[in-house]
C-alpha cells in the first residue's frame, strides 16, 4: 500500500499540462478534463433541451446560446448514454440534436447508446468497456445519473458512485456531464446522490421552466468560473425552433447597435464596468459587457473588439484589459 501511496506523491519538478476546458458558457470555464458537471432540474423542465444544444455545439465551430462543447485534438469522440427514453423518444431526441446542429447526419465521432433496460451495474460496466476500447473519447454525457444507483438515498452507495465518476474521469482524462433530476424541495438535487455530486462537481447547473413557457439555465455551484448570465430560451412557432430570449429593453440605447452609440453611451458602459476593478481578463470582461448591455455573448465579443479598436480600452503585458481613457 505504501508503494501505491508513493505513486501519488507531489513531484517537485513536475508541471502539469495547461488546463483543458471542454465545456464553456459565455467564455467561462464550466467543465475541464478530469472533472464532472451536473445539469439538474425537475422532470420536463428543459434539461434535455439544453443538453441537446450543448451536444449540437460540438458538431460545429460556433456556440449555441453561448454554450460550447469541444473535444481534444486526436480525442474527438463523445459518448452519449440515455438511460431513460423509450426507443421512439430516443430517436426523436437524436433527430432534435441533428436539427439544432443543422446537420443531416450524426457525425461519426459521436457514439450514443440507449440503455433503458439495463441495471446500474451493467450500465457502469458497459461504460468502462467502451472506454477501454475507445481511448479517443474525451467527453461522456450520462442522461441520467439516477439510473446508475439503486437507492439515491443510500449514503454509502451514492458516495461509491461519486468515487466511480472521479475514478473514470481521472484515469481516462475526460469530462463527464451528468443529468440529474431535482426534487420539489426548493429545487435540490435528489437525496444523497444529489448532495454528493454537488459536493465534488466542478459545476452544477440548474434548469427551470417559467410560467411563460420559457426555460432558463443558470449556475448553482461553480468552482472554476465567476459565473455567467442566465440563459433563457423559448420555442418560437414561426421559426420552428428554440430561440434565446433577450432581457427587457428599457431604453433606446439597447435597441441600437454599438456602432451607433455616441461617446456618452460608451462612457456610461465603461464607467460601470471599471468602477470596482481596474483590470479584466478577456472572458471576465465579456461577462461584464453582457450584464450591462443585456445582450448575448456574440454581441459582447464584437463590442469588446470595437472598444479596443477605438481606443476606449487596451491590454497590458499580462493580457488584462483596462480603461484606456484614464491614461490619456
Amino acid at each position: 500500500m505504501y508503494s501505491e501511496l508513493l505513486k501519488n506523491a507531489y513531484k517537485r519538478d513536475y508541471l502539469p499540462p495547461q488546463e483543458q476546458i471542454l465545456l464553456s458558457i459565455q467564455g467561462q470555464n464550466i467543465g475541464s478534463m478530469q472533472n464532472y458537471v451536473i445539469i439538474s432540474g425537475l422532470p420536463k423542465s428543459g434539461k434535455s433541451t439544453f443538453t441537446t444544444s450543448i451536444v449540437a455545439s460540438s458538431f460545429n465551430t460556433w456556440d449555441i446560446f453561448g454554450m460550447k462543447l469541444q473535444t481534444l485534438p486526436g480525442r474527438s469522440r463523445i459518448l452519449y448514454i440515455d438511460t431513460e427514453s423509450s426507443e421512439y423518444d430516443y430517436y426523436k431526441h437524436m433527430s432534435r440534436i441533428k436539427n439544432v446542429a443543422n446537420k443531416d447526419n450524426i457525425p461519426i465521432f459521436f457514439d450514443s447508446f440507449c440503455l433503458r433496460k439495463e441495471g446500474p451495474e451493467t450500465i457502469k460496466l458497459m461504460i468502462q468497456a467502451y472506454l477501454e476500447n475507445t481511448p479517443d473519447c474525451s467527453v461522456i454525457i450520462l442522461d441520467g445519473l439516477l439510473d446508475i444507483v439503486m437507492n439515491y438515498n443510500d449514503e454509502i452507495e451514492c458516495r461509491k458512485i461519486v468515487n466511480w465518476i472521479k475514478e473514470i474521469t481521472t484515469l481516462n482524462n475526460l469530462l463527464l456531464i451528468g443529468i440529474l433530476h431535482t426534487g420539489k424541495n426548493e429545487g435540490k438535487t435528489l437525496g444523497h446522490l444529489g448532495s454528493n455530486t454537488d459536493r465534488w462537481a466542478q459545476s452544477t447547473l440548474a434548469v427551470k421552466k417559467e410560467e411563460s413557457g420559457s426555460f432558463i439555465l443558470e449556475s448553482k455551484f461553480l468552482r472554476s468560473s465567476g459565473g455567467f448570465i442566465p440563459i433563457e430560451i423559448k420555442y418560437d412557432i414561426d421559426q420552428n425552433k428554440f430561440v434565446q430570449v433577450n432581457s427587457t429593453i428599457q431604453d433606446d440605447k439597447k435597441i441600437k447597435h454599438f456602432t451607433n452609440y455616441n461617446d456618452q453611451d460608451h462612457n456610461n458602459t465603461l464607467n460601470i464596468i471599471f468602477e470596482n476593478a481596474k483590470y479584466f481578463k478577456y472572458e471576465n470582461l465579456i461577462v461584464e459587457i453582457s450584464k450591462i448591455e443585456k445582450r448575448g455573448i456574440n454581441f459582447s465579443k464584437s463590442y469588446l473588439k470595437y472598444l479596443k479598436e477605438k481606443n476606449y480600452i487596451s491590454k497590458n503585458s499580462q493580457n488584462e484589459y483596462f480603461d484606456y481613457r484614464k491614461t490619456i
